[in-house]
């Protein structure tokens, strides 16, 4: 194979729309101190009546009340009266 015919098929495999099978999700946990964001990559596999899998693709750990996503306040160790 020549290297245009190479280079046109991945072109032409690039220009379609492609289906992403699962989804990413992000969750925000609180402590008392910290928030952790975790990114998940959720599935469905077809056993056991489609099972969800969720796979932590990134993590970030933040001082409560720092995440810039809304509705996720919570209240800080300052705020308790």
């Amino acid at each position: 194979m020549n290297l245009a015919r190479s280079i046109e098929s991945t072109l032409d495999w690039l220009s379609t729309p492609k289906r992403f099978p699962g989804r990413l999700e992000m969750k925000t946990q609180r402590g008392r101190r910290l928030e952790v964001e975790v990114v998940s990559f959720t599935t469905r596999v077809p056993i056991r009546d489609g099972a969800v899998i969720r796979l932590p693709v990134f993590l970030r750990i933040l001082p409560v009340g720092s995440s810039p996503i809304q509705g996720t306040h919570a209240r800080s160790e300052r705020d308790n009266p």
